[in-house]
């Protein structure tokens, strides 16, 4: 039997969840577990176990999260109503955002703006990569095995998935020695 009133408090709270914390995915998940407790919804364990899951299913933690816990809560139909709610006030951000952008794209500020950005996120990339690079052990076999990679993919991107499970592999391997 579908529980209208139920279904309606799980859309209802996950929008809220969604719409109203700042700071993505990670951010939200300590509230879904104050509201999930806070209702009655779950145990502090069975959150953390939904949470754990939601984890090792690839996508958006939020995403992940809110569909897991709909779906103990409410059923399917639960599932997809905390799916959608958590999606639908992003979406409509990037919408609005998008548009306010676009009639002001001949502006030389906007475009001064969207190119600051584009510097920033590729130096906020590069950062990370290079803090992982530092953090490396480098000896010659592992240089060999990126430099190979690199030259497979330049040659050939659509080799991507093998190069990148290879490559990985390589040096599991090596590093289990």
């Amino acid at each position: 039997m579908i529980n209208a009133k139920l279904l309606r408090k799980v859309f209802f709270t996950f929008l809220k969840i969604s719409a109203l914390t700042l700071g993505g995915g990670y951010a939200m998940i300590p509230v879904m577990q104050w509201e999930a407790k806070k209702l009655n919804w779950l145990t502090e364990d069975e959150f953390y176990k939904n949470l754990s899951i939601a984890q090792s299913i690839p996508g958006p933690i939020a995403f992940n999260t809110a569909i897991i816990i709909g779906k103990q809560v409410a059923g399917i139909l639960g599932a997809f109503l905390a799916g959608l709610a958590i999606v639908i006030p992003p979406f409509l951000a990037i919408v609005a955002v998008a548009s306010v952008i676009k009639s002001f794209s001949a502006s030389v500020y906007v475009q001064g703006f969207l190119n600051g950005c584009y510097a920033a996120v590729i130096g906020l990339v590069f950062n990370v990569f290079y803090g992982m690079l530092k953090r490396q052990k480098w000896d010659l076999f592992r240089i060999l095995v990126v430099l190979t990679g690199v030259i497979l993919l330049i040659l050939n991107s659509s080799l991507l998935i093998f190069v990148f499970l290879g490559v990985i592999g390589v040096l599991y391997l090596k590093g289990a020695k």
